[in-house]
């Protein structure tokens, strides 16, 4: 698609982008490259520290990321407020608000109105306001969330191009009011030379979570699972990579089934620190749980297990199911169900062929979702008006 050289393009996202934390940030800073190739005019405004981008004649304006720790909402509202401050400067000369997510768009619907010529794309790889009822909430948050799903999805309509990670979430889209044209399907991706491959000796033991540590990634289950796999092979160990507001109730947790000894909780590290507890692991888990949000998605670690040559055991869900194989280059447990999960190390650990096969079989599939081949479909699409 041809698109006028003068564009100036507004880029949005609550990721910090630098330091890297997270696959939305790794995934908006390759659709910003792609659009410097292109020589697009673009203004990030997003979380970053100082000196942590090169920012190459882009012009970058930080500011502060959410903070969950207290209430989801409420650092929701305070980063929003912060955005339209840097916004508000640069919208007389704006053609194109480029969004990842609507944590980061939420003005989006007024703007439009108030500015003709604008044009709204949204990148969007989950639906926040879905995973509000998994979480603990307090009243005010109860009551307040009916209408917080009724306007993130106000948001996504009213966005002029639409790129979801899963044909899974478009098709949810589409029953949302959401037209079918609209909307692009551009899978996460990964760069698999920025990915640690080798494998330390000790990694024929090692099960490793990579990423958030929340409510909805179901992390109890592999910590529950532990002691049935100790029991079989009492050298293994877990590592628990990310931060979170469930990690403290984990640690907790393991104490309590007596498997603290054998899992290493990080805390939240930047992307490249995380990666490299990659080269510790032989087996990658996602046990997120089997609800909707999690249903249309497929998470940034799928493609980061495949590209270090992680074997992988996942929740069966349906945004996974569209790029992955059983026995190829996934195993699946049933979601929530620590002793289908345990049955599954246990296997991969006791036969070194068949997790071998497993992880061979995932890296050469991480080659179909190149990060950069991304991000020229989705700039393709999203910016070719």
């Amino acid at each position: 698609m041809k698109v006028k050289t003068a564009n100036t393009i507004v880029v949005t996202t609550h990721d910090s982008l630098g330091p890297v934390n997270g696959g939305g940030a790794l995934r908006t800073l390759a659709v910003i490259q792609e659009m410097k190739n292109r020589l697009f005019k673009a203004i990030v405004i997003a979380p970053f520290e100082p000196g942590a981008i090169d920012q190459n004649g882009t012009l970058y304006l930080p500011v502060p990321p959410p903070r969950k720790e207290r209430s989801q909402i409420l650092s929701t509202l305070k980063f929003n407020f912060r955005l339209l401050a840097r916004l508000i400067p640069v919208l007389g000369k704006t053609d194109i608000l480029f969004a990842h997510n609507t944590i980061a768009s939420i003005w989006a619907p007024f703007l439009k109105v108030i500015f003709k010529r604008l044009k709204f794309v949204l990148d969007i790889t989950d639906i926040h306001a879905e995973y509000l009822p998994i979480g603990k909430r307090n009243i005010a948050e109860i009551l307040i969330t009916p209408f917080l799903l009724w306007y993130e999805y106000l948001i996504i309509r009213s966005a002029d191009r639409i790129i979801t990670a899963t044909q899974a979430m478009k098709q949810h889209l589409i029953t949302k009011g959401v037209e079918a044209d609209k909307i692009q399907v551009v899978y996460d991706s990964v760069d698999k030379e920025k990915i640690p491959q080798k494998k330390e000796a000790a990694a024929a033991w090692g099960v490793i979570h990579l990423g958030a540590i929340d409510r909805q990634h179901n992390v109890e289950v592999l910590i529950a699972a532990i002691p049935v796999v100790l029991k079989h092979f009492p050298q293994a160990k877990f590592f628990l990579v990310g931060g979170g507001r469930e990690k403290e109730n984990m640690q907790k947790l393991a104490a309590r089934l007596g498997v603290q000894h054998r899992c290493i909780f990080t805390g939240s590290l930047p992307c490249g620190q995380a990666r490299e507890f990659l080269t510790k692991a032989a087996i990658g888990v996602i046990t997120r749980k089997d609800v909707l949000p999690n249903r249309i998605i497929t998470t940034l670690k799928v493609f980061e297990y495949w590209a270090s040559n992680t074997a992988v055991i996942s929740t069966s869900a349906d945004g996974i199911r569209e790029i992955a194989s059983a026995g190829k280059n996934i195993l699946w447990f049933r979601s929530g169900n620590a002793n289908a999960l345990a049955e599954k190390i246990v296997l991969l650990l006791n036969d070194r062929a068949y997790r071998d096969k497993l992880a061979s079989g995932g890296f050469l599939r991480a080659d179909d979702f190149n990060s950069a081949q991304a991000a020229e479909r989705i700039v393709d699409f999203g910016i070719g008006f």
